[in-house]
């Protein structure tokens, strides 16, 4: 059902465990670069308050490994509208709403564009190269 995926998801080591003081950095192109910045402004606006990029569960579940379990297209229509989505009797759908309490999940107008961006973040949030913080100055010491 996923039309492409998403640039730099697939070869991701998305489950290494770094040491306290280092953080992933994933290397990109300049285009990867401004989707990935494109789609953490986009998560933090719109999906923060309730997912964590990663494993933790805030009120909805942390969105690490979100790519392994749903297509684009799902994923997309369920941002768009998650009623509608557990209405139409799907099962995932409704089997993650009463996992998580009943709680009806916010609608947001984002494109399909917009949420490919945002999809490209969680997809490579914590992923593939570690830069320790140490070895960063100041001024680049902003990073997730």
């Amino acid at each position: 059902m996923q039309t492409e995926p998403l640039p730099g998801c697939a070869t991701q080591d998305k489950l290494a465990t770094y040491p306290p003081n280092c953080i992933p950095t994933p290397t990109f192109t300049n285009s990867e670069q401004a989707l990935f910045t494109q789609g953490k402004v986009l998560f933090n606006n719109n999906c923060e308050p309730c997912h964590n990029p990663g494993a933790v569960v805030i009120v909805g579940p942390g969105l690490k490994g979100i790519l392994d379990r749903r297509s684009i297209d799902w994923l997309a229509s369920w941002v768009q509208n998650s009623q509608k989505v557990i209405a139409s009797g799907d099962l995932y759908a409704v089997k993650l709403y009463n996992k998580y309490g009943k709680t009806t999940m916010q609608s947001f107008g984002l494109t399909t564009s917009e949420i490919k961006a945002v999809l490209f973040y969680v997809g490579n949030y914590g992923s593939k190269e570690v830069v320790c913080i140490d070895s960063l100055s100041t001024s680049e010491n902003t990073r997730d």
